[in-house]
């Protein structure tokens, strides 16, 4: 199981040929929810080209809401893990629409020169309405060298499904009579139904 603050990792060796950008997929179950994280990273073979490399984190300020639903925050955090500078930075989510799209002019690039660089990290907030449970995606997106980086994190927020409605009919409250009554009934008709069985064998 992997708790809170564990890190696991992994390695993978290939042979490759030509350039190419592949893609690892990471898969967790949690409460019976498929949990899933995809990463890629491009290789260039034939050219003294480094790649680049783009990491996006998104977190909501609430994983549950309650049944109808409400208003969920999503918090992303973008950086550059690798070693050369990002251009065309873009930031999307496919059901929150209150994202810039292309980056320009962001409070955390240090340098002001519209490039994420490794010791940077951007943030961005979007706000999204949802009344059924969601998995959304965030995609980060840069460029360098002629080469695309991109990076995805989804994320589930659950919301309860609804209860049974109110029919806005009054409870029905019996007295402690009207039960012992109805108790001495039932225990009457069973005591009858033994009797006449007897009479008939």
């Amino acid at each position: 199981m992997l708790d809170l603050k564990e890190s696991w990792t992994y390695t993978c060796t290939k042979i490759v040929s030509k350039t190419e950008t592949n893609t690892a997929t990471a898969h967790g179950w949690s409460n019976g929810w498929d949990v899933f994280r995809k990463a890629n990273a491009t290789v260039v073979v034939g050219t003294p080209i480094l790649p680049p490399l783009i990491h996006v984190v998104k977190v909501p300020n609430v994983f549950t809401l309650p049944a109808g639903g409400g208003t969920v925050t999503y918090l992303y955090k973008v950086t550059n893990p690798g070693t050369v500078p990002l251009s065309e930075v873009s930031i999307v989510d496919d059901k929150c629409t209150g994202l810039p799209g292309r980056v320009v002019g962001h409070p955390g690039d240090l340098n002001k020169n519209n490039l994420l660089e490794s010791n940077e990290t951007w943030q961005f907030t979007c706000q999204s309405k949802i009344t059924q449970t969601t998995t959304s995606i965030g995609t980060a997106m840069g460029y360098a060298n002629g080469l695309t980086a991109s990076d995805f994190s989804p994320v589930t927020v659950l919301v309860d499904p609804p209860g049974f409605p109110n029919a806005g009919l009054p409870h029905e409250r019996k007295s402690v009579a009207w039960s012992i009554a109805e108790i001495a009934g039932i225990l009457g008709l069973i005591s009858l139904a033994v009797v006449l069985k007897k009479r008939i064998v």
